[in-house]
């Protein structure tokens, strides 16, 4: 009998420290790798980084045959999302947030773009946010990201971007810059690369265009040094919980991933044409003015919930109505 107790004791000690494993989550250390695992990624240049990470094999082994390709537009990428096929991908920072609040169970793993927005201008006399008072500026995606960054920044300044500023748009950034290139525009509102884009054009025209306002510094100073986390990794949970050979590559690899593209800008623009469609001189000359980072979304939670604050009072419905939760920031 007490051979019997001690053999149910025995068993009950096992069962129990299986439990406490299962619900530690140690059991899932051994998963299965995530096999057929699309990575989508933003069509911006911080993109790069985690184009890097998976061209160096920092996902083989975790991800065995991951295949990489740009996202169009949000539909796309909630498609991906809904059907499965992706859980992992690179993207603006409102956009996993918005579409977490509105039931896609979404978490913001880092950051890898402090901004990469720039007034470029043929006017010399533009230096300050203050002297585009009474200006013509041509900006691109109307009530969007880049568009909403830059009317606060204008407010921040004091100034009311519908009466103060002279704004017209176009669709792209890309058309932006060659609308300012061509002369046919002083003073527009640009992304990288097209920003370094327009300035090339120009100068092999004999038309000098000026870097004006760096709109991420003055971000910062209208925010009391907090920067302006325009881009980064998000994951899906059924990711973080089926997949954690995955999620501790991302973390081991982002970081390394990044000083590969700030060291060799060359390569990275190789890189960037190769995988993303972006001309490989243009990238490796505008690399420097990306801002990127590969730093934990929790890390800059201050920033990130700053910069979500600013959209939810000029446009509610681009955030879902409300800050994500807590927990949707995950630190690296």
């Amino acid at each position: 009998m007490q051979a019997l107790l001690s053999r149910r004791k025995m068993l009950g000690t096992l069962a129990a420290a299986s439990c406490g494993i299962a619900g530690s989550g140690l059991g899932r250390a051994f998963a299965a790798p995530a096999t057929g695992l699309e990575v989508l990624g933003a069509p911006n240049g911080s993109t790069v980084v985690l184009a890097r990470l998976m061209a160096s094999g920092g996902l083989a082994a975790a991800a065995p045959g991951a295949t990489f390709r740009l996202w169009r537009d949000t539909d796309d990428l909630r498609a991906a999302i809904v059907s499965g096929r992706t859980r992992l991908f690179t993207t603006p920072t409102h956009v996993p947030a918005n579409l977490a609040n509105r039931g896609l169970p979404l978490k913001l793993l880092c950051i890898l773009s402090m901004g990469h927005l720039t007034v470029v201008s043929a006017d010399p006399n533009i230096k300050d946010i203050k002297d585009l008072a009474g200006k013509d500026v041509l900006g691109f995606f109307r009530n969007d990201m880049p568009d909403l960054v830059f009317r606060a920044c204008l407010k921040g300044a004091g100034m009311d971007p519908d009466k103060d500023v002279k704004l017209t748009y176009v669709q792209t950034s890309m058309e932006a810059a060659q609308m300012l290139a061509a002369g046919r525009v002083t003073t527009a509102v640009l992304s990288e690369p097209p920003a370094t884009a327009a300035i090339m054009m120009a100068k092999q025209a004999g038309r000098p265009l000026y870097r004006a306002v760096n709109l991420q510094d003055v971000w910062r100073a209208q925010h009391h040094g907090l920067g302006l986390p325009m881009a980064g990794v998000a994951v899906h949970e059924k990711l973080i919980e089926d997949n954690p050979e995955v999620m501790a590559a991302l973390r081991a690899g982002l970081g390394p991933a990044r000083d590969w593209v700030l060291a060799n800008p060359g390569p990275a623009g190789e890189l960037a044409q190769a995988q993303m469609g972006m001309k490989a001189p243009v990238f490796s000359a505008s690399l420097s003015h990306f801002n990127v980072v590969a730093d934990g979304a929790k890390q800059l939670q201050a920033g990130l919930v700053a910069f979500y604050e600013t959209i939810l009072a000029m446009q509610p419905e681009a955030l879902g109505g409300k800050l994500p939760p807590d927990d949707f920031y995950l630190s690296m």
